[in-house]
């Protein structure tokens, strides 16, 4: 039997093991404290953290200018949805009328268009684009583009003939800009479903044909849904877990990037920001992000170019989307031309050295 001397020292010795083993413990967890904070504020500022600050105030009123403007885009926006109507590849004159519709709408805003054919199958139909030249940075290009096809069954006035009455006002607008960079304004073809991700979607064609010829293009926007807003409490939702960090109301312009576009996402918004009489909120996502994907941009990112969307977030906001009742007297065009109006600058300032 060991003496109580012994017994004494072994009782320390084993106090003293104990006490180290739980320094090692806490160390060990503050050391994975530090990592976890590291990456969420890392995390944070990668996808959440943008330049500059939303619109916050309220907008002043429309001048005379920006009324013309919210009449052309209400116009726009009218005959595409509700004269012309339903426009896909099961009612092809109307497609082609709504093809028909851009390219006179490009020319009366001063404009040359050009046409760039997309077999559809047995048919065939048109992404219609102008061209705005560079000067000294002429080989670089960025594209601006909006689907003008609509999926059966809606009219679709927000998605996508605002996008489409804002891309025809852009034309307009910087019809005598003075560009460094060529700016492309396109409007696509086969952007709904069946065709989203197939070689007849109007965008990944041009995509494709674009990147064959050694076009250098240094970016891409793409107009997504641009006329639905409300101010409505909870009017506006998200995939998890982005309600934590975004507003509850659907006031504002949505700017959403992959992580690879993510320098594009902080010039442009930063410029519209400068500008905009509108709220403005910034996503950079990762992949796991699939809603991230739904539009034309998405086919720049399979040719390995930086795109974003702007979007007024469709289904997480518009209750009519993709419905009958995707209609012209739905959308909010005094923000549709303040929008508008902030765009033309923030495409000026991207076009610049």
């Amino acid at each position: 039997m060991p003496s109580k001397r012994m017994q004494g020292v072994e009782e320390r010795e084993a106090g003293r093991t104990v006490k180290r083993r739980h320094s090692r413990l806490m160390a060990l967890l503050g050391a994975l404290a530090l990592v976890v904070f590291v990456a969420l504020a890392s995390g944070y500022w990668l996808m959440l953290s943008m330049p500059g600050g939303s619109f916050r105030d309220e907008p002043a009123p429309l001048k005379e200018e920006g009324e013309a403007l919210r009449e052309r885009l209400h116009a726009h926006v009218r005959i595409l949805s509700e004269e012309i109507g339903e426009r896909h590849y099961w009612r092809p004159d109307a497609l082609r009328a709504a093809g028909d519709y851009v390219e006179r709408a490009f020319e009366a805003a001063g404009h040359r268009p050009r046409r760039q054919a997309v077999p559809t199958g047995s048919r065939t139909f048109h992404n219609i684009e102008v061209v705005l030249p560079g000067g000294l940075l002429a080989d670089e290009v960025l594209v601006v583009g909006a689907h003008y096809d609509t999926v059966r069954g809606s009219p679709g006035a927000d998605d996508n003939a605002s996008g489409v009455a804002v891309l025809i006002e852009l034309a307009r607008l910087l019809q005598n800009a003075e560009l460094d960079r060529t700016l492309r304004l396109v409007a696509f073809v086969n952007e709904e479903i069946p065709f989203f991700g197939s070689r007849a979607m109007g965008s990944l064609y041009y995509a494709r044909q674009a990147s064959a010829e050694g076009m250098d293009i240094v970016g891409m926007i793409s107009l997504e849904m641009l006329g639905y807003f409300s101010s409505e409490p909870n009017s506006q939702a998200y995939p998890f877990p982005l309600s934590h960090f975004y507003p509850d109301r659907g006031e504002f312009l949505a700017f959403v990037s992959n992580l690879e576009s993510r320098s594009l996402l902080h010039r442009t918004i930063g410029a519209f920001r400068r500008h905009a009489e509108i709220p403005s909120e910034g996503l950079v996502a990762p992949p796991q992000l699939g809603d991230i994907r739904r539009s034309d941009h998405w086919a720049f990112w399979e040719s390995g170019v930086p795109a974003i969307m702007l979007t007024d977030t469709a289904n997480f906001r518009n209750p009519h989307y993709h419905r009958p009742s995707d209609t012209h007297d739905r959308l909010d065009y005094p923000a549709m031309a303040r929008l508008t109006e902030a765009l033309v600058a923030t495409l000026e300032a991207l076009a610049r050295r």
